[in-house]
């Protein structure tokens, strides 16, 4: 009788239990590679997606290879008044849902990013499909523009551009990959403060070179005429773009916030005929410690960074075989790794904005003074003073121990 019953409920199950119940096909969709937002005069939003065509890429079209007829994405724009209804807008003039599942990156018009990121914030916490790991460039311009460039010889202007910040930042660490999950922490943090690498093009901007940024015959061509580039660092503050740090101020505040992992230094060590020499370090880590600190009525922060490194490049007579003179150009390399922490924390002084997030250490060895300071924190932070020690110390001198002369 149990046994029964078993093979009773067992054959209800398979009538029960069809799949899922919501299945979308890939067929059905428009995968999203990449996003653009802008504001418009009137106040309303012009969103750009970037979506996949499959079938150019199957085919070995929309790239470089010979006989392309079709790109490998395309673009579509909609005017909104809010992000969900410039997606729904999409509808009307696309034959597939977009799909933001699978967006790598979200490119913000600098008009936009001034008058704030509260609704693009909202939008992807919000939305269920939307990741809160996509990355995030501020565009030196209009997002709408930057999207619908190819830049060869990669196909997906989304993807390639999402490694190019990936790679920058594991590699030479002066611009953060900064994504929707980190915009939201920076709100929600005492500084309320953030960078957000700005990107642009390079080289001849002439109207017919970026109309040619938008064919495929950029792909028969050895070099392009505009290249995609990471120019400078925005300050965002309270969601809203403030201003702007240069590459070296950027690579400075890389160093205050420890996301120094591989870098580079070239620092002065001599000069032949009037002509400065300069050598290179490859840093292999940087390490940086805080400690905050509090003398009189304002606050000091101490600054303690060990660098290790290989030397890559030694122009100067010197002998690395000798200790002394190994650390005499560690001594160097150290006032340099100073001066560019220095430059950084000017810079971020001079703009009254902690993107470093100093507020929050603060906050939490004082806090019944952070009480005080906290409204008027911007101010306290031009008075706030640093203390910066560096450490270097060169590992590997590598295998030439003397200077070839010319």
């Amino acid at each position: 009788m149990v046994r029964s019953i078993k093979y009773i409920l067992l054959f209800i199950m398979l009538f029960v239990l069809t799949g899922c119940w919501n299945r979308i096909e890939l067929n059905e969709l428009w995968v999203t590679s990449a996003t653009g937002v802008d504001a418009t005069d009137d106040g309303h939003f012009l969103l750009s997606y970037q979506i996949i065509v499959p079938s150019a890429i199957a085919l070995g079209t929309g790239g470089a290879s010979g006989g392309a007829s079709q790109p490998a994405s395309h673009v579509f724009s909609m005017k909104a008044k809010t992000f969900n209804q410039a997606l729904s807008y999409s509808h009307m003039e696309s034959s597939r849902r977009i799909y933001l599942g699978h967006n790598r990156v979200i490119y913000i018009g600098k008009k936009a990013a001034e008058n704030g990121l509260a609704n693009l914030i909202d939008f992807y916490i919000r939305n269920t499909e939307a990741r809160e790991l996509v990355s995030i460039v501020i565009i030196d311009g209009l997002a709408s523009d930057m999207i619908k460039k190819l830049l060869p010889p990669d196909k997906l202007q989304g993807a390639a551009v999402y490694s190019l910040i990936e790679n920058e930042k594991e590699l030479f660490s002066v611009y953060p990959n900064v994504r929707i999950y980190d915009l939201v922490l920076s709100m929600n943090s005492d500084s309320k403060s953030i960078g957000i690498p700005v990107a642009g093009l390079i080289g001849d901007k002439e109207h017919k070179t970026e109309q040619e940024a938008e064919n495929l015959d950029v792909f028969k061509k050895t070099s392009s005429p505009l290249k995609f580039q990471l120019t400078k660092l925005a300050v965002i503050q309270n969601g809203k773009l403030k201003g702007f740090l240069n590459e070296e101020e950027s690579l400075g505040v890389s160093y205050l916030t420890n996301k120094i992992k591989k870098t580079e230094i070239s620092y002065p060590c001599s000069e032949q005929s009037g002509e400065k020499m300069y050598s290179s370090l490859k840093v292999h880590s940087a390490k940086t410690k805080l400690k905050a600190d509090k003398s009189g009525d304002h606050y000091t922060m101490h600054v303690n960074v060990k660098v290790d490194g290989t030397l890559m490049e030694l122009v100067c007579p010197q002998d690395v075989s000798d200790v002394k003179t190994v650390r005499n150009l560690e001594a160097e390399i150290s006032k340099e790794v100073y001066r560019i922490i220095t430059k950084g924390w000017s810079r971020l002084q001079s703009l009254g904005i902690d993107v470093v997030g100093f507020a929050d250490r603060i906050h939490r060895k004082f806090p019944e003074e952070w009480k005080n300071v906290k409204g008027d924190w911007g101010k306290e932070f031009k008075k706030m003073e640093l203390d910066i020690q560096v450490n270097t110390q060169i590992q590997r001198p590598g295998l030439q121990l003397k200077h070839m002369d010319r």
